[in-house]
């Protein structure tokens, strides 16, 4: 009685981790899972924030430098005396040598190249948080495609235990027939053998659903022991919209398009922040020293002294002149490049709308060319089956029928599925996956 109560309540105990572990998802669960666990998205966030710190420091050179110094020397005391129309002059030798200085230095005018080098990081963050949005949404179509690779893969699992069924019932059907000499020996090996080439076919499907759930819990960020159970997927309507309106589209939402714009801009800002070589610096300049002895002092003495100093520098490098053209070159370079960049995205665009607008139509006849081959299928089956109980038919063109039907039936749910896929895709493709 004790060993019942133990074995009843493992029992228990593994169903109750059975339906923790059991996990029913829907597609738009399934994105906002994959969207607060991607990593690539937090390695979007950092590079949004690294910018701003880039445009920190360039707000950090228009500020003032301010600089302290501080030194203290010892002079020899072996300097002679002066003589000085045949007398001597004795010198006062301050040997301990104290000084110390405070800089202060502001730039004022840098050719604007901060300015427009923070104008520039401006434009750059507008691109990344594009960026960003670009990659939530090939995050949203790899979600997509492991949840309907999932789904494909449960669906035909079902098919395959239901066809097992119906082929063991066909098995013991043979054998009552062979029993009763109306088939042969051979008849049930056939019979046998199909089941068999089932039972590896649902050892393959249950290994790739082991390996796709797996897949789909890295992606989600769940725990990989958790069993996902997916939903059918919806109804889709064949696109009515043509083709030039869609790349029209496409060419005004994709994330891709607005963050080339945002980085043409801040080309053009780097192109004005590399002329800033041509032009001169000037800073204003002060200086506080407090030194032992002042040296600005007459006569100098042991004493600290405090004296000040403000002014104004202009330095130009007049050479720059010829040697910043190669600066500006490269930065207009970039700029040109940046452009055929973006024109090679357009080209892109353009044959990825194409080409998910065709495969979104081809895979909408593929569910109705498997729905008209499932209607055949059965009725192939059953006229054989009637046939076959009649004795005026064969057990391989049975089997065959079997095969056909099944067939058909996995053609279909793979169509709903690509449908499915084809339709979040050629919305990718456009701009926004919904």
């Amino acid at each position: 009685m004790k060993r019942i109560c133990i074995v009843s309540i493992i029992l228990i105990l593994a169903v109750q981790i059975q339906a923790q572990t059991l996990k029913k998802l829907n597609l738009q669960e399934a994105f906002e899972l994959a969207i607060q666990h991607s990593k690539q998205l937090q390695i979007d966030s950092l590079k949004i924030q690294a910018l701003d710190f880039k445009k920190k420091q360039a707000q950090n050179a228009m500020l003032p430098v301010v600089a302290i110094n501080a030194g203290y020397t010892r002079l020899s005391d072996n300097i002679p005396d002066i003589i000085i129309a045949g007398g001597a002059f004795k010198i006062e030798q301050i040997v301990n040598q104290f000084n110390n200085r405070v800089t202060l230095q502001q730039p004022i005018f840098q050719g604007l190249r901060n300015w427009n080098t923070m104008k520039s990081l401006d434009q750059q963050k507008e691109a990344a948080s594009f960026d960003k949005q670009k990659n939530l949404q090939d995050v949203k179509l790899s979600v997509v495609q492991a949840y309907y690779s999932l789904y494909k893969l449960q669906q035909a699992k079902i098919l395959l235990d239901s066809n097992i069924a119906q082929t063991q019932t066909r098995v013991n059907d043979i054998i009552k027939f062979k029993d009763a000499g109306i088939v042969l020996n051979n008849d049930v090996m056939r019979a046998e053998l199909q089941k068999t080439n089932l039972l590896v076919s649902k050892a393959d499907v249950e290994s790739a659903i082991d390996v796709m759930n797996y897949n789909m819990c890295v992606l989600l960020g769940i725990e990989n022991t958790t069993k996902i159970e997916v939903e059918n997927p919806d109804i889709v309507n064949e696109a009515t919209a043509s083709i030039q309106s869609m790349v029209s589209t496409s060419f005004h939402e994709r994330a891709e398009l607005k963050a080339q714009e945002f980085r043409s801009k801040a080309a053009d800002y780097m192109v004005k922040a590399s002329k800033s070589a041509y032009m001169p610096t000037i800073n204003a300049v002060g200086n506080g020293m407090y030194n032992n002895p002042n040296q600005r002092m007459f006569p100098p003495e042991a004493k600290f002294k405090a004296t000040w100093d403000i002014g104004v520098s202009l330095s130009w490098n007049i050479m720059q002149l010829y040697t910043a053209r190669a600066i500006v070159g490269d930065a207009k370079n970039q700029k040109a490049q940046l452009e055929q960049v973006t024109s090679q995205i357009k080209d892109g665009i353009a044959m990825d709308v194409n080409a998910n607008y065709e495969a979104l139509n081809v895979a909408l006849l593929k569910i109705d060319l498997a729905n008209k081959a499932i209607t055949q299928a059965k009725e192939n089956k059953r006229i054989l089956d009637n046939r076959f109980d009649a004795q005026v038919a064969l057990l391989s063109d049975v089997l065959e029928a079997d095969q056909l039907l099944l067939q058909a039936q996995t053609n279909l749910l793979n169509a709903q599925a690509d449908v499915a896929i084809a339709n979040y895709k050629l919305q990718r493709s456009l701009g926004t996956i919904k």
